[in-house]
């Protein structure tokens, strides 16, 4: 078999530098008019897309620092949270999402009211089937990061849904047009609502 040799330059697409990464929630932030609150309400405070096939479907698929992954597709993102922070629970309808800790204690709940839990250190991992509901939270007292992979279909990644709850506390603090905004941004909030 011949193999090939890439080229520094050519290999610098394929490196994800930390200290580079814009977390993808500024995109909602300046390009949107989300509020940073609302937007913690609903994702984890920083969120790094590093590495997917592309641009995937969905509100935190951006262009990634790194298109790879392309023998499978596959979004490999880190998430930063302060203490006791973390998302709303919300479910990925089809798609895979692993978690593995990479500092800090991790408190993953699942159950459409979070009622079942495990507690992740450092290099622990776990696996979430699709249409289980879910939410991390950092149980350290400082900031700590939790890698986050997500794996399925190309056309399948804007698969996220959210429990209602997470809607009426961001309208309690900011409005009904902002949840009003929020869907008419592909943000849905239906999780046990009869469709």
């Amino acid at each position: 078999m011949k193999t090939y040799t890439p080229s520094q330059e050519e290999m610098r697409s394929r490196i994800a530098r930390f200290k580079s990464l814009v977390p993808t929630k500024r995109r909602h932030l300046d390009d949107k008019g989300i509020p940073e609150e609302v937007m913690e309400m609903i994702s984890a405070r920083t969120t790094y897309n590093i590495m997917s096939p592309g641009a995937l479907p969905g509100q935190l698929s951006p262009t990634p620092a790194v298109v790879g992954g392309d023998a499978g597709v596959v979004r490999v993102g880190i998430v930063c949270c302060p203490s006791g922070n973390g998302p709303g629970l919300h479910a990925h309808l089809k798609t895979h999402e692993t978690f593995i800790a990479l500092s800090g204690k991790w408190e993953i709940q699942w159950g459409d009211k979070g009622e079942q839990t495990t507690v992740l250190e450092p290099y622990d991992l776990m696996a979430v089937p699709p249409r289980v509901t879910r939410r991390f939270v950092n149980l350290s007292d400082r900031d700590a990061h939790l890698m986050v992979i997500i794996q399925g279909k190309a056309d399948e990644f804007d698969d996220v849904d959210r429990v209602p709850e997470t809607a009426k506390a961001i309208e309690k603090k900011y409005g009904a047009p902002m949840v009003e905004k929020l869907k008419s941004l592909g943000w849905k909030f239906t999780i046990g609502l009869d469709q």
